[in-house]
């Protein structure tokens, strides 16, 4: 490249040269042709030279003229350099120009991620306690659930003693097994006549009147009785009786009920006729008045006597699950173990609670029987056909649900 230049540089001073020469011989005609002939020495001689570059001496300190090849082939070079240098010099700007906008956006991406952030509304950690908490409460609930699943049979025991008698050595005025099944959202309600002749196993098997299972033995003599009648486990009893009935009707406060039949009663004492009752009429009724109305059978049969007797019932465990009535619980749970011999643990409470929460069903059924003498003494004899239809509608499942449904 160092020749290259230096050749140039020479052939540019030499043209210089020539056009001061010409010029010279322009003002001196006299030394033209001399001058000419000398050009044309001097122009043979350089095309020798570009001819025949080979002939060149390298000891030869001064460099001759380039040829045009060279020429063109040190214009493109430097054609090329200069748009390498160009295109680098562009590429450089145009990174440092997007440097500088990528500086200017960094504030503005920074608050656009702070403002998405200041957006969520609950934290992560919030909405995982939560969905925790929500976990173990169902959990809870679903195992609550379980545990109150399982079905619950109920025997009710009213006595015939009178206001002021002792329970011992009274008989059994009425007999119903409530029957509390959750999962067939079902309460079977199941009314025994109390001249129902069964074998009673406290007195070895003797078969006699159902009600005489409660004076020869009390409450467990009945309850084992009923329990071989129907083929059914008895969880749990209580036993009611004129006073203690009047009480527990008392101590909540009274209790709402439409009549289902039109009567009169007499009262716990005796008095005929002082309590009337027409049918669909609600009335808010006392401790007398309630046993009046569950008591009557003059102009009913024991199914419908037993109905109303439920009626009574179902009228008392309304009241207690209403808001108002749920300070009233505690009184009435003290007074049904300390009155009428309540025996219900928290199992069966649940039970009964949760198929009174999920508006069971209710049916009332009947131990149907033939009335006849024997020994100059009336007795219910049990249908053997439909005292074996009414042990295969209480029967139950393993899961807790009624076989029949």
């Amino acid at each position: 490249m160092e020749e290259f230049h230096s050749g140039r540089s020479r052939l540019e001073r030499r043209r210089q040269e020539e056009l001061r020469e010409s010029e010279k011989m322009e003002q001196g005609k006299a030394s033209r042709e001399s001058m000419d002939q000398n050009h044309e020495r001097e122009q043979s001689a350089s095309q020798r030279y570009l001819d025949e570059p080979s002939e060149r001496t390298p000891a030869r300190k001064e460099v001759s003229r380039p040829s045009a090849k060279r020429l063109q082939a040190g214009a493109g070079i430097i054609v090329r350099s200069g748009t390498r240098l160009a295109s680098m010099t562009l590429n450089r700007f145009s990174q440092r120009r997007a440097s500088r906008s990528n500086r200017t956006k960094e504030p503005v991406r920074e608050a656009e991620a702070e403002q998405r952030l200041k957006k969520q509304p609950v934290p992560k950690k919030k909405r995982r306690f939560k969905s925790k908490l929500f976990g173990l409460l169902l959990l809870v609930l679903i195992a609550a659930v379980l545990f109150s699943s399982q079905p619950f049979t109920f025997l009710l025991i009213g006595s015939d003693a009178r206001p002021g008698e002792s329970l011992r050595g009274s008989r059994s005025d009425s007999l119903s097994v409530m029957q509390f099944v959750p999962l067939s959202r079902t309460i079977q309600l199941t009314s025994i006549p109390r001249d129902t002749y069964t074998p009673i196993a406290c007195e070895n098997g003797k078969k006699d009147k159902i009600t005489h299972a409660f004076a020869y033995g009390g409450e467990d003599c009945t309850s084992s009785a009923v329990s071989g009648l129907l083929d059914q486990d008895i969880d749990s009893k209580i036993v009611i009786s004129f006073d203690s009935f009047i009480g527990l009707i008392d101590e909540i406060g009274g209790v709402d009920l439409v009549s289902t039949g039109t009567f009169s009663e007499q009262d716990a004492s005796g008095k005929a006729n002082q309590y009337s009752f027409q049918k669909g009429k609600e009335y808010h009724m006392d401790g007398a008045m309630a046993l009046a109305y569950s008591r009557h059978r003059k102009t009913d049969t024991d199914v419908a006597r037993a109905n109303r007797q439920s009626e009574v019932i179902q009228a008392v465990a309304t009241h207690l699950m209403k808001p108002t009535g749920w300070s009233s619980i505690p009184g009435a749970h003290r007074y049904m173990k300390e009155e009428m011999n309540l025996d219900v643990s928290v199992r069966q409470m649940m039970t009964a609670g949760l198929s009174l929460a999920l508006f069971s069903k209710r049916e009332h059924l009947e131990v149907e029987g033939v009335s006849e003498r024997m020994n100059g003494i009336f007795y219910d004899f049990p249908k053997e056909k439909e005292l074996k239809d009414l042990r295969a509608k209480l029967d139950t499942t393993f899961y807790g649900t009624l076989k029949n449904d």
